[in-house]
């Protein structure tokens, strides 16, 4: 499986509210482990914070996109 068909996919459009979930879940997932490296490397706080309110960022775009999309499939 190539990264391309694996980015396309997580992008497409999102099936189901549980779909949408499981995506957060992951995006938190990856947010935990990378603040984990960085609290071991010593890293700025800063640096943290960046990552901690991109991922809050990025969830809520993926909210909203997912909010618009069932909107437009009733109408």
């Amino acid at each position: 499986m190539s990264l391309w068909y694996f980015l396309s996919d997580w992008f497409a459009g999102v099936p189901t509210l549980g779909v949408l979930f499981k995506r957060f879940m992951i995006n938190v997932a990856w947010a935990c482990i990378l603040l984990f490296v960085m609290l071991i490397l010593q890293l700025p706080a800063e640096y943290a914070a960046v990552v901690y309110f991109g991922v809050l960022v990025a969830n809520c775009v993926m909210g909203i996109v997912f909010a618009l999309q069932r909107a437009q499939m009733r109408d």
